[in-house]
C-alpha cells in the first residue's frame, strides 16, 4: 500500500492540476467509507454493497484522507449501488476502486470498470502497432573469432529484418532480440550512453554497434538487443569488484534500445545474475523504461530478474504499459520453463509481456512469446528442433489477430528431444499421490514445515474422470514446499509453493521428468475441477503467481483459468489466494500457485567471485550471457 501512496504522490506530481483517476485493484475492502449522505434527517446512505473492510482498507482510506482525494464507492451518480467488482469461488468483494483527485470529481461523471475512460487508460485498447519478437538462435563457433561471431550474428539480425519487413511487407514498429544473442564478451565490450547516436556520431564506436544503430534508422524501428557494456570506474583502487580493480572497467550485461533514428535511448544493466562470474553487478537495481511515438510505455529486465523482487516488481509502479524481456532461459520442470513463467508474471500482475528468447536445445533454451495479462498468450514458440523465428504481434486499432491454436499433442511430440532441467529441490517437497480412480470428489490437504502451529498448507478440491486407456501414463502428486530453493554459488530463493505435478510414478524421485516417447503416452485423467487454495502472509517481500503447463511444454491460457488476485481476509495480515480452472484439462503437467518469499532471498556470490578480471579471464572464453552460468566455448555450426 505504500508504493500505491508513492504512486498517488507522483501522479499529483507530474500532472499538477490535471484531472487524475486512478483504477485499479488495491487488494482494501473499504465498506462504506466514502459512502454520501442522500437524506440527512433519515441518515439514508449511498454505499457499496461490501460492507466488510480490512487493514489494507483502511490503510487506502487513511491515503485518499491525506492526499485530499475522493473515492468511487457508491458515491456518483450511476454508482449508487457500489457494484461488487470480485466476484470468485469463495466470496464477492469490491476490491476495484477508482480514486481521483477534486479536479476530476467536479467533472461530475461515474467511471466504472467497465467505462470507456478506464479501459482506454490503456493503449492497447486502441492501438495500432505491429511489435515483433525474435526467438534466436546465435552462432557460436569456436574457429571465429570473437568480432567474426558478432557479425555472424547481425548477418542473421538483417536476414531477420528483411525477411520480416521486405519479404513479408511488414511494417515495424519494434523488434526485439534476446538476451546473449549478439555473442558480446568483456572483450569486444562498448562503452556507449543515452542519447548517443553510434551511427551519425562522431566519437569512436565498435562497428557492430554502428550498424545496429544503421539497422534501426533504415528501417525506421525501434531495437532492442543486449550486449555487454564496459563502464569506467572511478576508484579502481577502492572498488570491490575484481574487473575494476584489474582493467579499469566495470562490465555489465546490458539491454540497449534503439529509437527509429538509431539513437541510444534506453540502457538497463542486469541485476539478477545467474552465474556470470565475469559480469559485475550494479550496486542498486535500476528501474529503466522507456516511452515509444506509437503511445507505449515500457519497462524493461533481463532473464533471472523476473523472478526477484527488484527490478521486477518495482518498475511496474512507474505507470508502464508493458514489459520488453530479453531473456536466456534454461527451462526446468515442473514449474520454471520458459513460457510457464513469462505468463505467470504478466498473468499476475496484469501486463502485457513481450520476451525474446535465445533458442540452444544443448542448455535447454527457449521459449519466447507476447503474453496479455490475464487474457491469453497471443503468440509463443519453443523452435524445437533449433533454429529461430520471428512472432509478429500486429494490433490495428486495438484488434489483434492471434494465429490458430496448435494442436498440443503435434507440439508435445516436437518437444520429445529437447531436453528440459529437473527441479532438484523438489526432494524436499511434502506430497501425497492423488488417487486418480476416484470417482467422488476429492478433498486434500498436504502441509510443510515442522512449525505444528503454524505449518504451510495447500487445499486441494479436485474432481476427476478416468478412462480406460491402458499404457505408459503419468502419476499424479499433491505438493506443498515452504522454504529456501538453493542455486549453488548463485543465490538462495524463498519459496512457497503448492501443486499438482505430474511423475513418472508415485515417487517424488520421478517428478519433474516426461517419458521419452510422447506417441506412446496415454491420457486417461481428466481434471473436470481443480482448485488450489492456501493462506499467505500479507508481505511487501511475498507475492505469488499461477503457474501451470501442458504437455506441449505451453501454459494453459489465462482465460481458461481463474486467479483470485490477492484477496486479503479481515484480519488484514493474511492473503488467501485461489487457483481454479474454468476449463477441464487433460494433458496436465503442472497446476500450481507458485509463491515467492523476497525475504529470504540470500546472495552468496559477489563481483569479487572474478577473481582474474575480465581482460585476461573473458578474452579466452565465451561468455553465455544469460540465466546460466559461464559456460565454456559451445560449439553450434
Amino acid at each position: 500500500m505504500e508504493k500505491t501512496k508513492m504512486n498517488i504522490e507522483k501522479k499529483t506530481k507530474e500532472k499538477g492540476d490535471e484531472k487524475i483517476l486512478i483504477g485499479g485493484d488495491f487488494n482494501a475492502r473499504l465498506g462504506d467509507k466514502g459512502t454520501r449522505i442522500i437524506d440527512k434527517e433519515k441518515g439514508e446512505k449511498s454505499g457499496s454493497k461490501d460492507k466488510a473492510n480490512n487493514k489494507e482498507g483502511n490503510i487506502l482510506w487513511k491515503i485518499i484522507e491525506e492526499m485530499g482525494w475522493k473515492i468511487l464507492n457508491g458515491n456518483k451518480e450511476g454508482d449508487e449501488e457500489g457494484e461488487w467488482t470480485y466476484v470468485g469461488t469463495r466470496r464477492e468483494s469490491i476490491i476495484d476502486y477508482g480514486i481521483l483527485n477534486e479536479e476530476a470529481w467536479e467533472q461530475n461523471t461515474y467511471y466504472n470498470t467497465e467505462d470507456t475512460l478506464i479501459k482506454t487508460a490503456s493503449p492497447w485498447d486502441t492501438l495500432s502497432a505491429t511489435i515483433a519478437v525474435v526467438e534466436f538462435e546465435p552462432v557460436y563457433n569456436e574457429r571465429l573469432t570473437d568480432n567474426e561471431i558478432i557479425e555472424a550474428n547481425l548477418v542473421k539480425y538483417l536476414d531477420i529484418l528483411n525477411t520480416t519487413v521486405v519479404t513479408n511487407n511488414k511494417t515495424l514498429d519494434m523488434i526485439i532480440f534476446p538476451e546473449g544473442s549478439l555473442g558480446v564478451t568483456g572483450e569486444t565490450s562498448v562503452e556507449m550512453a543515452t542519447g548517443d547516436n553510434p551511427f551519425y556520431d562522431l566519437k569512436e564506436y565498435p562497428d557492430f554497434l554502428k550498424t545496429l544503430s544503421f539497422t534501426a534508422a533504415n528501417f525506421t524501428t525501434y531495437l532492442v538487443t543486449n550486449l555487454v557494456e564496459k563502464v569506467k570506474c572511478n576508484n579502481a583502487s577502492s572498488s570491490d569488484s575484481k574487473n575494476c580493480k584489474n582493467t579499469g572497467y566495470y562490465y555489465y550485461n546490458t539491454d540497449v534500445v534503439f529509437d527509429r533514428n538509431g539513437t541510444i535511448i534506453s540502457r538497463y544493466h542486469k541485476y539478477n545474475l545467474f552465474g556470470e562470474f565475469d559480469m559485475d553487478r550494479p550496486d542498486e537495481p535500476e528501474i529503466e523504461t522507456f516511452e515509444t511515438d506509437f503511445g507505449v510505455k515500457f519497462g524493461i529486465f533481463t532473464c533471472f530478474d523476473i523472478l526477484f523482487k527488484s527490478p521486477a516488481q518495482p518498475v511496474l509502479t512507474e505507470n508502464i504499459d508493458a514489459i520488453v524481456y530479453p531473456t536466456e532461459w534454461h527451462a526446468e520442470l515442473p514449474f520454471l520453463t520458459a513460457l510457464q513463467t513469462q505468463q505467470m508474471f504478466a498473468y499476475d500482475h496484469k501486463i502485457m509481456l513481450f520476451a525474446a528468447g535465445v533458442n540452444e536445445r544443448s542448455a535447454s533454451s527457449g521459449g519466447s512469446g507476447v503474453h496479455r495479462s490475464t487474457h491469453d498468450t497471443i503468440l509463443n514458440t519453443i523452435v524445437a528442433e533449433g533454429g529461430s523465428k520471428t512472432l509478429i504481434y500486429e494490433s490495428v486499432n486495438g484488434i489483434v489477430v492471434a494465429p490458430e491454436v496448435q494442436d498440443v499433442d503435434v507440439l508435445g511430440k516436437e518437444m520429445d528431444d529437447f531436453p528440459l532441467w529437473i527441479d532438484a529441490s523438489l526432494q524436499n517437497f511434502t506430497w501425497t499421490p492423488l488417487n486418480t480412480t476416484s470417482s467422488q470428489p476429492i478433498k486434500d490437504q498436504v502441509c510443510h514445515g515442522n512449525d505444528t502451529e503454524n505449518p504451510f498448507c495447500c487445499n486441494f478440491n479436485i474432481t476427476l474422470t478416468t478412462s480406460e486407456e491402458t499404457g505408459t501414463s503419468y502419476s499424479y502428486l499433491l505438493v506443498a514446499f515452504s522454504g529456501l530453493r538453493h542455486y549453488p554459488n548463485i543465490s538462495d530463493g524463498g519459496l512457497e509453493i503448492c501443486g499438482v505435478i505430474a511423475c513418472l510414478n508415485a515417487s517424488i524421485s520421478s517428478c519433474g521428468q516426461r517419458f521419452p516417447k510422447y506417441d506412446e503416452i496415454v491420457w486417461p485423467v481428466t481434471f473436470e475441477d481443480l482448485t488450489i487454495t492456501a493462506n499467505f502472509e500479507v508481505s511487501d517481500n511475498k507475492t505469488q503467481f499461477p503457474n501451470t503447463l501442458l504437455s506441449s511444454i505451453r501454459p494453459i491460457n489465462a482465460n481458461e483459468t481463474e486467479w483470485s488476485g490477492k484477496n486479503v481476509d479481515e484480519d488484514g495480515k493474511t492473503v488467501i489466494q485461489t487457483f481454479a480452472l474454468k476449463k477441464p484439462q487433460n494433458r496436465l503437467l503442472t497446476f500450481a500457485i507458485y509463491g515467492r518469499d523476497f525475504g529470504q532471498d540470500v546472495f552468496p556470490r559477489d563481483d569479487d567471485h572474478n577473481d582474474t578480471g575480465a581482460a585476461s579471464s573473458i578474452s579466452s572464453t565465451l561468455l553465455i550471457l544469460g540465466c546460466s552460468l559461464v559456460l565454456s566455448v559451445m560449439i553450434h555450426v
